[in-house]
């Protein structure tokens, strides 16, 4: 790297694979003229820990995080923009992110309507997230073995929660359906096994199968004549 963690104050864009496998990087000050993170930009960085993304940035290119597998803090400032792939892939240990309010684009979805399917599968850290109020449906898969996550709250704006939404989410305790809900899909809650505290709003009208599949709050929710028993079936 020519110029090591000090990229110049001139730079408006870091292009392709710049930092690409710079593994004993661990920190990186973007200038604030930058306006785009190229595809594969600081892939594979596996000492990065942390990064600020600063207000000037449109454009997140394909890969930009890819095996980043020490970052465990992102700081996006206003991003608007990013590009029609995955950005944060396998990131096993990243611990939170915070959707900021500006954020348009995620995963090539408009995040404004839905958070796309197995966004976050696999973050095996995450222990909380905040979903904003502008989000209405939790696509398939979206939090599917996110062991750590502990707790999450599901905005009124949603109708539904996708196949394998919740699934192996093998830390989360208790949730609150919001009444908004009317659909609980395949597998959602499968293998949540210390999720004892659920509620089950009468607007749920379509219940997948397996979806309280191994959940702690099995028995407790077999009292409830409105759900099926195929619920808490495999198959």
């Amino acid at each position: 790297m020519k110029y090591g963690e000090v990229i110049p104050p001139e730079v408006t864009s870091i292009g392709c694979q710049c930092f690409d496998w710079c593994i004993a990087l661990t920190r990186i000050d973007i200038p604030s003229r930058t306006k785009e993170l190229s595809d594969n930009c600081f892939n594979g960085c596996k000492s990065l820990k942390s990064i600020i993304i600063p207000s000037t940035i449109s454009t997140i290119g394909f890969n930009c995080f890819y095996w980043c597998t020490s970052l465990t803090s992102i700081n996006n400032q206003n991003i608007q923009f990013i590009s029609k792939e995955r950005i944060f892939v396998n990131e096993p240990v990243l611990v939170s992110i915070e959707t900021p309010k500006t954020l348009q684009i995620i995963n090539g979805k408009n995040i404004e309507k839905k958070i796309s399917d197995h966004c976050f599968s696999g973050c095996s850290t995450l222990t909380s997230i905040t979903i904003p109020s502008s989000i209405n449906e939790i696509e398939d898969g979206c939090f599917s073995r996110c062991y750590s996550l502990k707790s999450i709250n599901i905005p009124s704006s949603v109708s539904e929660l996708g196949e394998y939404c919740f699934d192996r989410c093998l830390s989360l305790t208790s949730i609150i359906i919001p009444t908004s809900i009317s659909k609980i899909g395949y597998k959602c809650f499968s293998g949540c096994s210390l999720l004892t505290s659920i509620n089950i709003p009468s607007s749920i009208t379509a219940f997948g199968t397996a979806c309280f599949y191994e959940c702690g709050c099995e028995e407790m929710l077999k009292q409830n004549k409105t759900i099926p028993e195929n619920c808490f079936q495999p198959y």
